[in-house]
């Protein structure tokens, strides 16, 4: 009889996925027979815990993966470093950044030990896969049971573990079964293989998976329903759109789609209707206030019927780099942010043309990127102020903020768990497949996520609609998802990701010359601090601070007004 070694749990696993709920440590690093395991919920349930665990690893997604992989698109960029630079002076993470992946990145990315990331997720993979093949000999899977919950968490875990080692690799090995001597070494296997059985065990999870509100599902950082069919949806698309492949000669790559058109229509059909499943459930519903998401992210909200689907289970103050990496820059002042971090923040950074592509009117727009970060004032003694950033290379990130964060940051880990999936992702997703498939209701959804987006009633038509097209669609899922991890995927299944660079880099010229699209943008902003602050003002994030009131960032915006 196979063993399973407990020891995988490396010991404690104690993390944090709910207030009322914690997964349990487990028992001794004893040798336990597979029946015995995966024949009880309890135990069962340990081993679920421990493929959770893997995202809260060192060099795993708290602070390499998430964070490091997906940014660098025509919208965000890496900050610290200018055009010419030798690659080697910039700091570690930006080989990854800048598309300059190679067998010499330090800083964790080539550890000899398995602690680099693509070890990590394998062995995500590997805890997943221990548990599938137990559970389905001795756990009794089945709808309604908690076994067959936790046999979808684990089909769902893994699909999202390959879909991202599909993003950053390409074609990779396909374990698919627990790991034994004939199947150690592996060579790769076509992505489109793995795709497909990526779908086939989504739509498994999701007839076995509970819904929210349930014992098991009583927060947005475990694996539900929704948050199966929301990858589901996602995956679909991604398989159906265009990735670089191998030419078959040496290092040769390009930019192809290699499926056919029945099934890119099959692809499609399985998206629109895992999000039209997610829509009918009614669970969730769009933010009434952009900055809310961001906001209850920051506060550690984990319960449903949000916007939020689904997090990535980071224990709150312990893990995640989010807003070090992420978030607004802010000074260390000893109370919000203190210890080894003395700054936080501005590591990405917002394409400067993209901040005059947002409409006036749009409210993702203040929320999404500011021209400020956060010191101490040299004028004040002791107070935080908002300052204005030198530069056209000051417009920072600014949905996750220290002042919003629900406990205080004393190092680079501030536990912001990741949004992998929200609502507006869904209706959009919906959208774009309807639109492939000539529905007839894609622009009510498209044009929901709009509505929002410029404070107007979702379930109204509104001055700000538009028409669907596949070109509204990409420009919507840039000003809705700006530093979400998102644009770069998008672009690359879309098949532009190096013309929408290349076209951000033209923008960023025609900024720099005032011309073409940027032609009315000022040139020179103006502010001024409120120590007595109006009452539009308040309250004030955090009490000793002082805030700024700025003047020309908008379009025609010109000198007589001050």
């Amino acid at each position: 009889m196979k063993k399973l070694v407990l020891s995988i749990f490396f010991g404690v696993i104690l993390i944090s996925l709910s207030s009322c709920d914690q997964f349990l440590a487990p028992p001794s690093n004893s040798l336990l027979s597979d029946d015995i395991v995966f024949s009880s919920p309890d135990s069962t349930k340990k081993a679920i815990a421990a493929i959770y665990e893997i995202f809260g690893e060192n060099n795993s997604y708290r602070n390499r993966l998430w964070l490091q992989m997906g940014i660098n698109t025509d919208i965000e960029y890496r900050s610290g470093w200018t055009a010419g630079a030798v690659i080697s002076s910039v700091k570690s993470d930006d080989y990854i950044s800048l598309y300059f992946a190679n067998s010499l990145v330090p800083d964790g990315y080539n550890n000899s030990d398995a602690a680099n990331p693509w070890s990590r997720i394998y062995q995500g993979i590997e805890r997943a896969n221990l548990a599938i093949a137990g559970i389905r000999t001795y756990g009794k899977p089945a709808a309604g049971n908690d076994m067959g919950h936790y046999l979808g968490e684990a089909l769902t875990l893994r699909a999202y573990l390959y879909y991202d080692l599909i993003k950053w690799w390409g074609d990779v090995p396909a374990h698919f079964t627990p790991v034994d001597s004939k199947s150690i070494y592996l060579p790769k296997s076509n992505r489109d293989s793995i795709y497909n059985q990526l779908v086939k065990d989504l739509q498994e999870a999701t007839s076995v998976l509970y819904s929210t509100n349930t014992p098991l599902t009583n927060t947005t950082k475990r694996v539900s329903k929704d948050a199966a069919r929301g990858l589901l949806a996602r995956i679909c698309l991604s398989a159906a759109g265009y990735s670089m492949r191998p030419l078959g000669t040496g290092d040769a790559q390009i930019v192809n789609n290699t499926i056919s058109e029945t099934r890119r229509t099959e692809l499609y059909t399985i998206a629109r209707q895992a999000c039209k499943d997610i829509i009918s459930d009614g669970k969730y519903q769009l933010a009434a206030n952009f900055k809310d998401i961001f906001y209850d992210q920051c506060q550690d909200v984990e319960t449903h019927g949000r916007e939020a689907i689904w997090q990535l289970p980071y224990n709150m103050g312990l893990r995640g780099r989010m807003v070090y990496n992420l978030g607004l820059p802010r000074a260390a002042d000893g109370v919000l942010v203190s210890g080894a971090a003395t700054s936080i923040g501005g590591q990405f950074k917002v394409t400067p043309s993209f901040f005059y592509d947002f409409d006036v009117n749009d409210t993702r727009r203040d929320i999404t990127v500011v021209p400020y970060k956060v010191q101490k004032s040299t004028t004040v003694t002791g107070v935080m102020e908002q300052t204005v950033s030198s530069g056209i290379a000051g417009f920072n990130i600014a949905k996750w903020r220290a002042e919003w964060v629900k406990t205080p940051i004393s190092g680079t880990d501030d536990g912001v768990s990741p949004i992998i999936l929200r609502y507006a992702d869904v209706l959009l997703m919906y959208a774009e497949a309807d639109l492939y498939l000539n529905g007839s209701d894609g622009a009510t959804y498209f044009n929901m996520v709009r509505r929002r987006g410029f404070g107007q009633p979702v379930n109204a038509t509104s001055p700000y609609d538009l028409p669907l097209t596949l070109n509204n669609i990409k420009q919507e899922r840039a000003f809705e998802f700006c530093g979400e991890n998102i644009r770069k995927y998008d672009l690359e299944r879309w098949g532009m990701l190096k013309s929408a660079i290349d076209q951000s880099s033209l923008n960023m010229a025609a900024l720099r010359d005032a011309a073409g699209n940027y032609a009315t943008v000022p040139a020179t902003i103006y502010y001024r601090y409120y120590t007595t602050v109006p009452a539009k003002y308040l309250p004030l994030p955090t009490v000793g601070e002082r805030t700024l009131e700025i003047y020309g960032l908008n379009r025609g915006d010109r000198k007589t007004h001050v």
